[in-house]
């Protein structure tokens, strides 16, 4: 089968009704700490079809977390049909059978990306009301971190207002990955609090200054990038879809590895293709991972503080040479990792300010639009099942499933 075939059959999700015939759609959360290797199994899928695979997306099925949902396409008779699980927001993991076997690749994530805004008035506390009037609990979390820099949510009172406007990918009615909140207000005795996001990617108050300050350093003293951080790309030469979810550093055997941040080791051991790894959970929901390692010096549990040598490079795992992949995470979402490094606490001046201050006008007026006229927020619906549409009965038959 090429390529448009496979794609074609990650489309198929999207054609699905309620009606009910050889086959149903399952959606589920990853179990925590369940491996591709231990999913194959529980289906009698031989792992021997992972060596179809080369080494980067091996390394990209390591990154499957609990925090991920997925869909199966389950048969009459329960035999698995075929499963798409994310690998963050643009690959997902395509396992499909066929009547020679079941075969697996990595494919774009199909979706759609909207704009949605979100009104209420506070009757607990905003991330409270966000999680049980808008159904979006990450919404309330993006929320939650953007404002706490400007806002205290102590002095937040009942009746006080709240407004927001995002950006949502949907998959198949679902909510995929963070929103990606553009301006959040609250409106808090009197008083109307704005936080912005420019074009830059940072978050600023109305008067341009910038809210995240800068926590993380170089986990390398002395920085070489070989490999840039992308999401999905595809491959002119290999024809087919690429990512690699962090950066790559050049550096000799066993130089020091340095934490980025304060936080807690929550993995110290090896890990699939990046050989011996070290991740720390570090504040706000960020998650930093040290791959390739030579030598792990942190064992889990223990606290870092910012700078401490928690092991040294290496070039285990799958491997071309001695580096070290850094990668860096938030709710489970894999990031830029030099976006972060490189926040400063400088505000905007000159053209870049300009450029500010016509945006803020722009999102001030959608913000007041939204008040004035009460527009309703938008609902996420729940859906756990789905059916096979009918037009598709043949479409399976035709493949033996």
């Amino acid at each position: 089968m090429n390529k448009n075939v496979f794609m074609k059959i990650g489309v198929i999700f999207l054609l699905f009704s309620t009606f009910i015939f050889a086959a149903k759609v399952k959606y589920s959360k990853w179990e925590k700490g369940l491996s591709i290797v231990s999913y194959l199994a529980q289906h009698d899928i031989s792992k021997n079809i992972l060596k179809t695979l080369d080494q980067d997306d091996l390394k990209l099925l390591d990154e499957v977390g609990y925090t991920h949902r997925y869909f199966e396409l389950i048969a009459s008779n329960g035999v698995l049909l075929q499963t798409l699980l994310p690998i963050g927001d643009e690959l997902q993991v395509h396992l499909f059978r066929t009547q020679s076997g079941y075969e697996i690749e990595i494919i774009p994530i199909s979706y759609q990306k909207d704009t949605h805004i979100a009104l209420l008035k506070v009757d607990k506390s905003p991330y409270f009301d966000i999680v049980n009037k808008i159904k979006n609990r990450r919404l309330a979390n993006e929320f939650t971190r953007v404002l706490k820099h400007s806002v205290n949510f102590r002095g937040v009172q009942k009746k006080d207002k709240v407004a927001i406007i995002y950006d949502q990918k949907m998959r198949l009615g679902q909510p995929l990955g963070m929103p990606d909140i553009k301006v959040a207000m609250i409106e808090s005795h009197r008083k109307k609090h704005y936080v912005f996001k420019h074009s830059d990617g940072k978050y600023y108050n109305e008067n341009g200054k910038v809210l995240i300050q800068k926590y993380m350093r170089k986990p390398l003293n002395h920085v070489r990038i070989t490999s840039h951080f992308s999401k999905r790309r595809y491959h002119p030469i290999l024809k087919r879809w690429k990512a690699h979810h962090g950066t790559d550093f050049g550096a000799k055997r066993g130089t020091p590895i340095l934490a980025v941040a304060d936080g807690k080791v929550i993995f110290s051991g090896r890990k699939g293709g990046y050989g011996k790894v070290i991740k720390l959970q570090h504040k706000d929901g960020y998650v930093t991972l040290y791959a390739h390692q030579s030598r792990l010096r942190v064992k889990q549990g223990t606290h870092v503080k910012m700078g401490q040598i928690i092991g040294y490079v290496g070039s285990t795992g799958r491997s071309t040479g001695p580096h070290l992949h850094f990668g860096l995470y938030k709710n489970g979402r894999a990031i830029n990792p030099m976006r972060m490094v490189k926040f400063s606490s400088d505000g905007l001046t000159g053209k870049a300010r300009r450029v500010f201050l016509n945006r803020k006008r722009k999102y001030t007026k959608i913000i007041n639009k939204i008040f004035k006229e009460d527009m309703p927020s938008h609902i996420w619906n729940t859906v756990h099942e789905v059916s096979v549409r009918p037009s598709m009965k043949k479409y399976y038959q035709n493949r033996g499933w």
